[in-house]
Formats: structure tokens, sequence, C-alpha cells
């Protein structure tokens, strides 16, 4: 399985001879970017440990918040430290793979805790995690980090191209080189994302619609992706206005639409900053009014605005 994700056979290479011989640690703490490959580099390093071929095997267990859930409770990790002190099925060991490993409430990540200072006699746990910061320091000295290789532009092209075949450049400039998440999406939902969130920009300097209609329109399930979008564009609008760099004619209309404006550049951090703090509680599951806290991003868009004050005078 590996071998479909090229950016990551160096990493997987450098380490699969010592996991063969059981000679790693017992726990290892991936780090890398989602949407690249992860779960496939862990389920690579499990098969190693265990000799077999593929993924699948019996010997090993994973981990990952249960359906409609966003968190890992201490039950779960509880499961699995049950899992891995039974003996063997195959003889080779027992494998924990746990992700995303953030997932994890309090009280799951001091369970595992438990586990990583008295790991059971061959057993590898893996955990899977986008940044080290959002772990216990206690769990992250306990492991073995490896950093996950990331593709470049090139590779993430080349790999698309031949899941789909289609221009994925503009997709590129705002998601990234995330080869896995986008070509799960696809490419026309993510289009249809960018153009959808171009209009509703566009709209909203001009003041033609309010943020509150924004958010209203704003379905659960596509606010991580219209975050994304957001943030992205901040953050070129940025690079643009602050660097002087030379930037593409084809842009979306509303990141184009974001340029003819004088945005207040304090204010974008500002927005960068709390987009980010909204894809963490979002991430997190917890039940909030999304309609209040999208409608409180978009207001300084809306307040900075030539069409705010037009609409100010009406």
């Amino acid at each position: 399985m590996i071998n479909e994700y090229p950016w990551l056979r160096e990493t997987y290479q450098s380490h699969e001879k010592n996991i063969k011989a059981h000679k790693n640690a017992h726990a290892f703490l991936i780090q890398g970017n989602s949407g690249i490959g992860r779960l496939a580099l862990a389920e690579a390093f499990g098969d190693a440990f265990l000799g077999c071929e593929e993924n699948g095997n019996i010997d090993e267990v994973t981990v990952s918040p249960m359906e409609d859930k966003k968190t890992i409770s201490i039950d779960q990790i509880r499961s699995l430290k049950e899992s891995l002190l039974l003996t063997s099925l195959k003889g080779k060991g027992k494998v924990g793979i746990i992700y995303p490993a953030e997932a994890m409430t309090y009280h799951a990540a001091n369970s595992l805790l438990k586990i990583l200072e008295e790991p059971p006699k061959d057993t590898m746990i893996i955990l899977i995690v986008e940044s080290l910061g959002k772990l216990p320091k206690t769990i992250v000295s306990r492991s073995q980090i490896i950093n996950c290789g990331h593709p470049n532009s090139e590779e993430t092209i080349k790999w698309l191209g031949e899941k789909e075949n289609a221009d994925w450049i503009p997709i590129l400039s705002v998601f990234g080189n995330r080869p896995v998440f986008l070509c799960k999406v696809g490419h026309e939902n993510l289009i249809n994302q960018i153009n959808s969130m171009s209009s509703q920009i566009t709209a909203l300097i001009d003041g033609k619609v309010k943020p509150s209609e924004i958010s209203d329109s704003w379905k659960s399930e596509d606010i991580e992706l219209n975050l994304r979008v957001l943030y992205s564009w901040i953050f070129q609008y940025l690079e643009i206005r602050l660097l002087r760099s030379n930037h593409d004619q084809n842009l979306p209309n509303g990141l184009s639409r974001m340029l003819d404006e004088n945005i207040d550049h304090e204010c974008c951090f500002k927005l960068m900053d709390e987009i980010m703090k909204l894809r963490e509680l979002k991430y997190s599951g917890k039940g909030l009014s999304w309609n209040l806290h999208i409608t409180k991003l978009l207001n300084p868009l809306f307040i900075d605005m030539s069409g705010m004050k037009e609409y100010v005078q009406k």
C-alpha cells in the first residue's frame, strides 16, 4: 500500500528495517498534515512489525472516534489496552493505531500514558497527530517522533491527475498539497465550494448580503471547507499586499474582490486567528451556535468594506 504514496516511501524505508526486527521504540508518533496518507504510513509500519504483506492483520487494532463522535473516549483506550495484552494470534506481536491522537479526551490521554509507561511485550503503539502541541508533553516525550513526508505541488498534481484528469492547480492554491484529502472530496465538489464562497464573499463586500445571511446558508458539513477557503484567501491577500508579490490574474472572484479593497492588515491577522480557533472547535465536536460564530467572524469584512458604508447610510 505504501507504494501508492511516493512521498511516503523515504520515511517508511528509513524505519522499515528496525521495525521488522522489533528494534524500534514501543511507541511512534507520526506527525504531519492531514490528507497526505498518514494512516497508510502507520498501517505499513504495523504490517512490517507483524510481518505481513498488507494491512488488515487481526493483531492490528485502530482506534478512531466512534460514528457521530469527534473524540476518542477513555473506554476506547481501555479496550485497546485489553487487546494489546491478549496473546498475539499470529505470534508476531500486537499493534495499536490511534488516529487522530489529538481526538483523545483528557482522561483517554491519561489512560494511554499508563500503557506507554509499562508497554506490553512485543507491542507497538502508533499515534497519528497533525501537531505535537495538540498532545500532552508526557505522551510526546515517551514516543519516537516521525515527521511524515509531505508531497510537493508537482507530486500532488501528478498523483491526483492519475486519479482524476482535471485541473487541480486552482484547488491546490486554496487547500494545499493534501492529495489524499483532495481525492476523497473530489475535484467537482471542491471547485463548487470555491465558487460558492467566491460569490458569497463578493456579495458581502459589495454590501448585497449580511454576514448572518451567509452563515445561515452554510451547511454543517461545509463549515470546515469554507473556513479553509476563507483562511487561504486572507493569507494570500496579506502575502500580495505586504510582500507586494506578483499574483495570478486568474484568481477566484472572491479573492480578486478582496484585493480591490483596502482591508486592515491587523484585522486580517485577527481573522486568521479566529478561523483557526473555529476549526479547532469544529474538530472537537462541541455543540456551538455556528450561525452566531460565523456571523461574528464575517462581521469585520462586512464593516471594513465600502459596501457596508453604503449599507449604513441607507
